[in-house]
């Protein structure tokens, strides 16, 4: 059995009503959770109240569950701090607070609120300004007002919104949540923490959420939002509620969806709340532990771990696609039973290295083939989970003149969801065999002969009226263009093996790799450079610097940072300190090294060699 390091052993020690726990990256958080629970359970015998294990990502879940060894069942909870709010706040008590309000549903986060064209059949999503009420977000409170922010461009940090705009984004916000029920994650939160500070209602509503769950674990604390934190400490304000709440604000990489950082401070001033550090990573060799220090937001280091040899190279590559691949191919030929990963900032730098980016997807004038054509770009980039989102919202709107179509919906039209889903699946398949060698425009009237001939095959209700024929797309803008402009092809080659896995940081948050490769895109301006962006004090982009932290904090082996010629020299220039913790070379240097430094039928790590 594992044996717990001073500082975990004092978390486990402690009796404090609620204990808040800063851990640095790899100081071993998740197993200490999972003996927290272990703990707790061998003396739980209530089979009526239960312990909440919440963590901000599904992932996180899976982990704890890993950890401890085995499911808890009823009357316990391990998952999301969304599902859980969602389960036990706003289903049950949104009605019995507010009346006017439809029974809600959650919105998947999956299907890409920014796309859709109504909140329902009633309403359309963009209000004003070309604000889309459903990738709107409550980002905290101002003179006991929410405030609200979105995110004019995928690529651009949320924004906050100002009256006039604030009061009809709110207006309308009630309208969907009154008409139809539906809830993106940010709205549920908010009301959440609405029903628990109800006049009336809520001191009922948080006794019986504490009765039932009278020890709340949470997760990956830096990652909630203003208003999830708010939820969670207005239980914890309960006297008979314990809390155990871990997380590290250096690793806060979730604020475009609203996620506060700074909510630290206002846990650790719960009554009877202590706090307990995890200053030691068991994860990161010393040289890995004084790179990424460099980049901690908070003040303090990293307490490297003991016995580890990584070492942290910055390679400065030509060719972007070409470098990373001869270096996936030396790494793998040097730690060849390793656990080894390709990680970017952004979703489109992995599209780029694997031969699958496109443009942007102009808009023809019809939202169900609008949808379904991003499915088959989704699908194509390997996607497959947001692929089948966006083919669920073509045939949702298709038919239901509005995306989120729920079960019981689906159910009153006689339609069972596996059906529906495969029908989805049916349409995605079939468009994705269509050749693109045409233009946009007859691309899009080919594909939507597909969805009318799909759904008058699937056999709808008469009540539904759907009438083939209509689905067509309109002669705007680029509607002449090649549509191979905008649909990936589907191509063979990749950066990395099976063995080798490519992804964005957030999707490798939690992990830990015996090697991870971390690439940086070439840009032209200077401005948004790393030697920029990592240090600078613009609340507005703060975050990347988190970002970076995060990604060089994955591996227990060697860490490969992949910059361009240029970004090095920037580096060089005026962040020299940081640049002397690495080795550092160009790609075809490193490659000529491991080669030369690989024993004849043998491996070895190049950190050995140095």
């Amino acid at each position: 059995m594992r044996q717990p390091a001073k500082e975990q052993q004092a978390v486990l020690d402690s009796t404090a009503r609620v204990r808040v726990v800063r851990a640095v990256p790899g100081s071993g958080k998740t197993w200490l959770v999972a003996e927290l629970i272990r703990q707790e359970l061998a003396t739980w015998h209530s089979s009526t109240c239960g312990i909440a294990a919440l963590s901000f990502t599904r992932v996180g879940g899976e982990e704890i569950r890993k950890a401890v060894g085995y499911e808890l069942v009823h009357p316990h909870f391990v998952g999301t701090i969304d599902a859980f709010v969602f389960r036990y706040v706003v289903r049950p008590f949104l009605q019995k607070c507010f009346p006017s309000f439809s029974a809600p549903r959650l919105i998947p986060g999956e299907w890409g609120a920014e796309h859709w064209g109504r909140c329902s059949r009633f309403q359309r999503a963009i209000v004003v300004n070309g604000i889309n009420l459903l990738g709107c977000v409550f980002i905290g409170e101002e003179n006991g007002k929410a405030m609200v922010a979105h995110k004019p461009h995928p690529a651009q940090p949320l924004r906050p919104i100002y009256d006039p705009h604030l009061t009809q984004v709110k207006t309308a916000k009630k309208q969907v949540w009154q008409r139809s029920g539906c809830l993106t994650h940010s709205d549920a939160a908010l009301l959440a923490s609405k029903i628990l500070e109800h006049g009336t209602s809520g001191s009922v509503v948080n006794a019986e959420i504490v009765r039932r769950f009278p020890l709340i674990i949470v997760d990956e604390l830096q990652d909630t939002g203003y208003f999830l934190g708010k939820t969670i400490y207005r239980l914890l304000g309960d006297a008979s509620a314990r809390g155990v709440l871990v997380g590290d604000p250096d690793q806060a990489i979730y604020e475009f969806n609203g996620a506060r950082p700074d909510l630290f401070g206002h846990f650790e001033s719960i009554e009877g709340a202590v706090v307990l550090p995890l200053s030691n990573s068991r994860r990161c060799a010393p040289g890995v532990a004084t790179v990424a220090s460099c980049l901690k937001d908070s003040e303090g280091s990293i307490g490297p771990a003991n016995g580890k040899t990584g070492q942290a190279f910055l390679l400065r590559y030509s060719n972007m696609a070409t470098d990373i691949l001869r270096i996936v191919d030396a790494v793998t030929k040097i730690h060849n039973s390793a656990s080894i990963k390709v990680i970017a900032r952004q979703s489109a730098t992995i599209q780029a290295l694997i031969g699958r980016s496109a443009k942007p997807l102009p808009k023809l004038g019809c939202t169900p083939l609008n949808h379904l054509h991003r499915a088959v770009t989704l699908f194509r980039q390997g996607r497959q989970v947001a692929a089948l989102a966006a083919a669920r919202a073509a045939i949702d709107s298709a038919i239901f003149q509005h995306e989120g179509v729920d079960t019981a919906e689906l159910e009153d039209r006689g339609i069972g969801p596996t059906r529906w889903k495969r029908l989805a699946v049916d349409c995605l398949l079939c468009a994705n065999a269509k050749t693109v060698t045409t233009s946009l425009y007859d691309w899009q009237i080919e594909v939507g002969e597909i969805l009318d001939t799909k759904i008058v095959e699937f056999g709808l209700a008469e009540s539904l009226q759907f009438a083939a024929g209509r689905l067509k797309p309109k002669k705007l803008g680029e509607w002449n263009c090649a549509c191979s402009d905008y649909i990936p092809q589907v191509c063979t080659r990749a950066v990395v093996t099976p063995r080798v896995p490519i992804n964005t940081v957030h999707g490798v948050k939690g992990e830990t790799h015996d090697v991870t490769i971390f690439v940086c895109p070439d840009t032209t301006r200077a401005d948004r450079c790393p030697s920029v962006v990592w240090w600078s004090a613009d609340e507005q982009i703060r975050e990347e610097r988190r970002i970076a932290y995060v990604a060089m904090t994955r591996t227990q082996g060697d860490l490969i940072v992949c910059v361009s010629e240029a970004c090095y020299h920037r580096l060089c220039t005026s962040r020299k300190a940081f640049v002397e913790n690495f080795e550092c070379m160009s790609v075809d240097e490193y490659v000529t090294m491991s080669n030369r430094d690989r024993p004849e039928g043998g491996h070895v790590a190049v950190a050995d060699k140095l």
